[in-house]
């Protein structure tokens, strides 16, 4: 009674946080939660008192019923045994739930183990073994889910590839009796049409010859016959006759001449060899080459332009074979050429470091169209010659394991280009004239005959 307290104290300021004061309180105003100096929590109640009228007419109070409240009932309650209670809670559900989350990972893991990676890492190894070619493996996994499914379907796809190997086998080695039967045969009648080649090609050369040689041979008879007759009757041997003969026997000499090149020129077409091998000076060669025509060509005051490398022009060839190729193609683009002509020889030495090219180039009348694809088979000629020529350079060439190309127009030159390999090699040769595939097939089936 009678005592002044702060309106500010944690029991007053609930009630006069505000003016006028309130009298009454919600159930949450009342109830606060302080902390004891001891660190525990308290639960505070603040009951107020109130002026009822049992209270200022009873002769016991001298409250005025003016007043509102008479006073506070505030009671305090320590939490202390509450908050362990709680602490011990709370630690035993973080434990359980610890324990839970432990147990439902285990769990979730054995699920996930037997239900998708066992399955998985089956369905990978039995993917491993298909693409070893392993058809024979399967899968031992029985499940109703879907990965059960995928196995069965992984199996079933086994089995069918195993079919569709094994029939593709058996077609495989059908087909590869099928390929040799028919390569047998196919061989059977390439040779069957070799042979038929060989001896046409033969029957043709055959005729040629004879023909070659048969004109030459009837003059030479004929004119032998006169020379006989002339001399079975010396007495009537006159000057006149004389002269007669001599040319007779003149022709003779001549024919027998032409018969004896056509032979010459056969028999160096058809070897297997040349001259002495050796390794000679390019340059040189075609030097020695030129100096042989040269006469011809002063005589029909022909221009001879020269482009010779520099640098190593040395090469393992038959010099008397490469000379005879360079001379016979120089007279041939000396006939081919009207006076004041132009000659041009060129060597090129490759890249490569291999091979070398010779480039022989006249201004001459050309080679006729329709003769150019047969101008390297036996007795043909524009000239009036044996026709071996042009042959028997091939001859030598392939011998050289060379090359040779021709460009021809009329009436704007002839351009020969012949390659040749520093170093052939003599026991592995292959036919590399550059000529269509048809002459060179003729050509080469009428040498192996």
């Amino acid at each position: 009674m009678d005592t002044i307290v702060d309106k500010k104290v944690e029991q007053c300021y609930v009630c006069h946080e505000r003016e006028p004061a309130q009298v009454y309180l919600t159930t949450k105003s009342r109830i606060r939660i302080l902390t004891s100096p001891q660190g525990y929590r308290v639960l505070g109640l603040i009951n107020p008192i109130e002026n009822e009228p049992d209270c200022y007419t009873s002769n016991c109070h001298a409250h005025s019923s003016k007043d509102k409240l008479l006073g506070l009932l505030d009671v305090k309650m320590s939490l202390k045994s509450v908050d362990e209670e709680i602490y011990k809670t709370r630690k035993n559900m973080v434990l359980f739930s610890s324990v839970m989350i432990l147990v439902t990972a285990l769990l979730f893991a054995g699920f996930v183990l037997r239900l998708v990676h066992i399955p998985i890492r089956k369905l990978s190894k039995g993917t491993r073994e298909v693409a070893n070619l392993n058809l024979d493996y399967a899968i031992d996994f029985v499940s109703k889910d879907e990965m059960g499914e995928l196995a069965q379907s992984f199996n079933q796809m086994t089995k069918q590839l195993k079919s569709a190997n094994e029939a593709n086998q058996e077609w495989s080695s059908t087909l590869e009796k099928k390929v040799r039967d028919k390569s047998d045969e196919l061989k059977k009648a390439q040779a069957h049409l070799l042979l038929v080649e060989k001896i046409a090609s033969l029957g043709k050369l055959s005729a040629v010859v004879a023909h070659e040689i048969n004109n030459p041979m009837s003059g030479i008879l004929t004119y032998a016959k006169l020379c006989l007759k002339i001399i079975q009757n010396p007495a009537s041997l006159s000057q006149e006759k004389t002269n007669s003969m001599i040319q007779f026997l003149s022709v003779i000499r001549d024919e027998a001449i032409r018969c004896g090149d056509i032979v010459k020129n056969l028999l160096i077409f058809a070897k297997k060899d040349f001259g002495k091998w050796s390794e000679e000076s390019l340059n040189k060669i075609i030097h020695n080459s030129i100096k042989l025509v040269n006469h011809k060509m002063q005589i029909k005051e022909l221009e001879l332009y020269q482009e010779l490398a520099d640098g190593n022009d040395i090469i393992y060839c038959d010099t008397s074979g490469i000379q005879h190729i360079l001379v016979a193609l120089f007279i041939n683009a000396i006939d081919a050429m009207s006076k004041g002509g132009k000659l041009k020889v060129k060597t090129i030495f490759l890249e490569s470091g291999q091979e070398v090219q010779i480039v022989i180039s006249d201004t001459g009348s050309g080679i006729p169209e329709e003769v150019l694809p047969h101008i390297f088979e036996p007795f043909v000629s524009t000239k009036e010659s044996t026709g071996l020529g042009l042959a028997v350079v091939y001859g030598i060439i392939q011998q050289h394991k060379g090359e040779i190309e021709v460009d021809s127009k009329p009436n704007q030159g002839t351009t020969f280009m012949i390659t040749l390999p520093r170093r052939p090699v003599r026991d592995q040769w292959e036919d590399r004239v550059v000529i269509s595939s048809a002459l060179k097939s003729d050509l080469k089936e009428k040498e192996d005959g």
